[in-house]
């Protein structure tokens, strides 16, 4: 009877611990205002990044790409990444040519959430150890959820994981040696 018992109790508190684990940051929709207040203040950085995208391809299913090099972050102008493999390049979000990307990254830094909740749904959470998690779905009157699902962003101190979600892709940055 001890047994069964303590077998019924073990089973609970897994049940019980992958729930907690399995908590989705799209279960907590909140105001701008209350991410403000939550969120760390940002600084400038440099860090580097690795990156996988997945992509749909009717033919054999799925094709994944990886990819690396260094991330820079400027508070008042955007973001830059220089990848290094496999193919160099140079991408920067710091322009008008990217204004969107540009937007949201700078309303994120400089918690500026009223263009974020004007164009999206924002959802957040925070667990004791500090971690953070930031979640954006576009609104369904907005533009940009034609392609976009969501972008989710997770860190403590700095930014540490992305991910961009669209119709067509996820892609999946992980963000290390900030300096």
């Amino acid at each position: 009877m001890k047994a069964k018992l303590f077998l019924i109790l073990v089973f609970m508190f897994i049940l019980t611990s992958v729930s907690v684990y399995a908590d989705s940051v799209f279960n907590h929709k909140v105001s701008a205002k209350y991410v403000a207040e939550n969120l760390p203040a940002f600084s400038d950085s440099s860090c580097k990044f690795t990156q996988e995208k997945s992509m749909k391809n009717n033919s054999t299913g799925e094709i994944k790409l990886k990819s690396g090099g260094n991330f820079k972050f400027e508070k008042d102008k955007g973001v830059n990444f220089e990848t290094l493999y496999p193919v160099k390049s140079v991408s920067s979000y710091t322009s008008s040519q990217n204004k969107q990307v540009s937007s949201i990254i700078k309303a994120i830094a400089n918690k500026n959430y009223t263009y974020l909740e004007r164009n999206f749904d924002i959802y957040f959470q925070k667990n004791n150890a500090k971690v953070w998690e930031l979640a954006l779905k576009p609104k369904k009157d907005n533009k940009a959820s034609a392609q976009l699902k969501s972008i989710t962003i997770k860190g403590q101190r700095v930014i540490e994981y992305m991910v961009i979600d669209t119709l067509n892709s996820k892609t999946s940055i992980h963000y290390t040696d900030c300096k």
